[in-house]
């Protein structure tokens, strides 16, 4: 049997007006790529573009965390410096750093040397320990330990001896220590494990954290944190701005980049 044209048309646009709409779109119009597929070809084309946005991404990051630090910092001033649970060494009065620390920190050590010499060519600058144990049970025994020794007035002596320590950190090392040193071993271990020093200890962390410290060591210098072993030639320079009537330093933000990435590969190494 034959159709003739007009009955053959007719038949068709019959069949299409009972389809339903999404089988007409079908028909209608031709397949095209989903947006997921468009933006999977792209970066398959364009691998480089991820690594852009992640140090976007980062570099967001770094200037919220930034912010955010400094105005913690802005209104956490005298508990950092004058808090009275704290060791301290230097002039009252001075220009104050604080350094947040762990005793089981290779780059803390590393600091040492470079501190106690910052503090013999600046006398009229005053220092404020702040323990800040974050790498495992052995930074804990000796904060608690550092603690335990500005309760007698013997702290500076043993907190050298204890940043100078090469070998594991543990009880029978510190008992020693403590013992070449001039302290009341007994009251010393009794100490360490009192409710006080542990109050100590859980104030450093909550304010380390409010402040934006997540490396050790950190320094607050002035109004400013900075993370890693920083060098004399870097102190100087932070001190410098740090005294009324200078001007902001442009280097602080990278300094504070390179810092924090030296303290995470030695965490990753610890």
């Amino acid at each position: 049997m034959r159709f003739k044209p007009l009955t053959l048309l007719v038949a068709v646009f019959s069949f299409l007006g009972m389809l339903p709409a999404a089988a007409q779109q079908a028909v209608e119009e031709p397949a095209h790529p989903s947006i997921e597929q468009i933006v999977r070809e792209y970066i398959l084309q364009h691998p480089e573009v991820l690594i852009e946005s992640m140090q976007l991404y980062k570099a967001r990051e770094q200037t919220a965390q930034s912010e955010q630090s400094k105005a913690a910092l802005s209104t956490s001033l005298s508990d950092l410096q004058q808090g009275p649970s704290s060791p301290v060494t230097g002039m009252a009065g001075g220009l104050t750093i604080v350094e947040f620390f762990d005793y089981h920190c290779g780059y803390c050590k590393r600091a040492e040397g470079t501190i106690q010499k910052l503090l013999a060519d600046h006398p009229d600058i005053r220092l404020v320990f702040k323990k800040f144990p974050i790498l495992g049970p052995e930074s804990t025994l000796a904060a608690k330990a550092g603690l335990a020794a500005n309760q007698q007035g013997g702290y500076l002596k043993f907190h050298q001896a204890l940043m100078t320590l090469t070998g594991p950190i543990t009880i029978n090392a510190i008992t020693e220590l403590a013992g070449a040193q001039g302290l009341d071993v007994s009251k010393l271990k009794a100490d360490m494990e009192s409710p006080e020093v542990q109050a100590i200890l859980t104030r450093n962390h909550d304010l380390g954290h409010k402040v934006g410290v997540r490396s050790t060591p950190s320094f607050v210098i002035g109004s400013e944190l900075m993370a890693g072993a920083i060098d004399t030639a870097t102190f100087e320079r932070l001190i410098a701005q740090a005294k009324p009537g200078s001007a902001p330093h442009a280097g602080l933000n990278k300094e504070n980049k390179e810092g924090e990435e030296r303290n995470a590969a030695s965490r990753e190494h610890n």
